[in-house]
């Protein structure tokens, strides 16, 4: 009698604890459902403006045949005039490229190759009548670390799908390897034909384009929105990205208490920062509103500035703070190289600038 109360105790309190978890459980079912709507929702709005990316090149003839490799990507299409957004490392001296959409191949004419971004702007000869866009936005702000990121890709022969990871650092350096700008890393894979791919936020909003896998964490770089907006335009209209140069070398001073530890380590003769009066170890404080905190901060803010237009730089000069106007030049030309392999780092970006 006793075992039997106790049992029958035991299972009321269960029901009464059951009971009260009810709306808690319900909450996070009903959570889960809006997150899965939402995300539904992000993939619909934008896979009619995804397009496969092949591009074929020929090898050395070897007993009378060729030997073509044909490289896969994804790309998207940024404006009603059939502009298309792809890798450069899909696009870049290849024989012949095209793009598929719905199951269709489509002729292209190249407009211009980046190949310090890994970004290249195709345009469809004859575009389908029908197809969606991808607005690249140089306003949207950085995603928070830990917020949801959405791809849609390309993988395999497969039609647009979407993948899920979580936006995971604001980089501007791997090892001793300096970014261009400020690359955002993802949990996303982008192996078998996803390179190039549009990486948005739960919102649906565009947030970048990727452009380099990071094979040992089984994630990826995408170039944000404002840096791709500024070689965008410069690829449509001038078919090319004319980087900016000060003509200066940065070092940092290691160990110190001092807020502002980037220094120039040399200044070229000639160049437009001599000639804005600029000096050896004056302490670098801001390019065009920029703060400079570690030598990674520079590349970032030269790649902002346009060529022959001023460009404010704030110096330290022993205990007074100036501020000089340097009119940029085009970067000269160096060997600036795309891998082989699809999804490597278009280029080792240094910080001469």
């Amino acid at each position: 009698m006793i075992t039997s109360v106790r049992f029958l105790w035991l299972a009321l309190s269960l029901g009464f604890f059951a009971l009260f978890q009810l709306p808690a459980v319900a909450s996070q079912m009903a959570g889960a459902l809006a997150l899965q709507e939402r995300l539904i929702e992000v993939f619909d709005g934008n896979k009619d403006a995804i397009v496969r990316v092949k591009a074929a090149y020929a090898g050395a003839e070897e007993e009378g045949k060729t030997p073509v490799m044909l490289k896969v990507g994804t790309g998207f299409f940024i404006s009603r005039d059939g502009h298309v957004m792809v890798s450069a490392s899909r696009a870049v001296g290849a024989d012949r490229v095209w793009v598929e959409y719905r199951g269709k191949s489509y002729a292209i004419k190249a407009i211009g190759h980046d190949r310090l971004t890994n970004v290249s702007i195709l345009q469809v000869i004859d575009p389908p009548a029908d197809f969606s866009i991808i607005s690249v936005d140089s306003s949207v702000a950085r995603p928070k670390l830990g917020a949801i990121a959405v791809a849609i890709s390309c993988p395999l022969d497969f039609e647009p799908s979407p993948s899920l990871g979580i936006f995971a650092g604001m980089d501007k350096h791997l090892g001793n390897k300096v970014f261009p700008t400020e690359y955002i890393r993802t949990t996303i894979s982008v192996d078998a034909g996803q390179g190039g791919c549009p990486i948005l936020d739960i919102n649906g909003r565009f947030v970048g384009m990727s452009v380099a896998s990071i094979p040992e964490l089984d994630g990826s770089y995408c170039l944000p929105a404002d840096a791709l907006a500024r070689v965008r335009d410069d690829l449509i209209f001038s078919g090319r990205v004319i980087h900016s140069w000060m003509g200066f070398e940065v070092a940092e001073r290691l160990n110190t208490d001092d807020k502002h530890a980037v220094y120039l380590s040399s200044v070229v003769e000639g160049s437009p920062a001599e000639l804005a009066g600029l000096l050896e170890d004056d302490y670098l404080v801001s390019i065009q509103g920029r703060p400079i905190h570690g030598v990674s901060d520079v590349p970032g803010a030269v790649f902002f500035t346009r060529v022959n237009q001023f460009a404010s730089v704030q110096v330290l000069r022993d205990t007074e703070l100036m501020e000089l106007s340097v009119k940029t030049m085009p970067r000269p030309q160096a060997d600036v190289g795309i891998e082989a392999d699809a999804d490597e780092f278009a280029d080792e970006a240094d910080v001469s600038k």
